[in-house]
């Protein structure tokens, strides 16, 4: 009787044991995608993102059933990440641990963001451009670093947007409870648009803002002209 209950147990531990590695196990794929300057993300992805001397993109996730449907391609310059709408099902799109899509993106250079349904970008690099465009709608957020003459960003419904560096002059309109926070980024020039109670706060030496609807507009910037 002892014999037959140790072997239980021992039977269960093993059992337990590979029902916590199956589900602690990531699998990761490589994409081939060429080379790109701007991406455009959905589809609750979070890409933690990098510049380097070369191309790389790398999707990981708690299960391969899941990656399967994730698209990647490369159109006129822009990668296009996205999950696949006629395979999966509910049950892929269900906001679970294997659910959970990662995309580690190295690229040598990018010139624009464009994300929405709930995607986040994060990134300690700063990306030089002459033009720097970033477009967040649905819950998307961003953290970057930029260096660039001109900044154009649109944020709505409750995207975030975190930015350092310089640039010359930024246009920035944010609506639907989305927060601009830029005080970390020198400008010289900056106009801001913000509507629907959403903040931005930007240090800039010549500002021109306008803000409606329980929505403010801070300038950590001490000598400014503001209009």
């Amino acid at each position: 009787m002892k014999t037959t209950t140790a072997l239980q147990l021992c039977a269960l531990t093993l059992s337990l044991g590979l029902i916590s590695c199956s589900a602690s196990a990531q699998e990761k794929q490589t994409r081939q995608t060429g080379d790109f300057r701007a991406i455009k993300a959905s589809g609750a992805v979070n890409i933690i993102l990098k510049q380097g001397a070369t191309t790389s993109v790398v999707l990981e996730s708690g299960s391969d059933d899941v990656l399967k449907y994730i698209r990647t391609e490369v159109e006129n310059g822009v990668l296009r990440i996205y999950r696949d709408k006629d395979g999966g099902g509910l049950r892929t799109w269900l906001p679970t641990k294997d659910n959970k899509i990662v995309a580690y993106i190295t690229t040598p250079q990018l010139t624009g963001l464009e994300l929405s349904g709930a995607t986040d970008v994060k990134s300690e690099s700063i990306f030089s451009a002459n033009t720097f465009t970033i477009k967040a709608s649905g819950a998307s957020d961003v953290t970057l670093g930029v260096k660039a003459t001109t900044l154009s960003v649109e944020a709505s419904g409750a995207s975030d947007i975190r930015l350092n560096g310089q640039v010359e002059s930024q246009q920035v309109h944010i609506s639907g409870s989305s927060d601009y926070r830029a005080s970390e980024l020198l400008s010289k020039r900056a106009t801001v648009e913000a509507s629907g109670a959403s903040d931005a706060y930007v240090s800039a030496e010549s500002l021109s803002s306008h803000a409606s609807g329980a929505s403010d507009v801070h300038n950590k910037s001490k000598s400014v002209g503001v209009r």
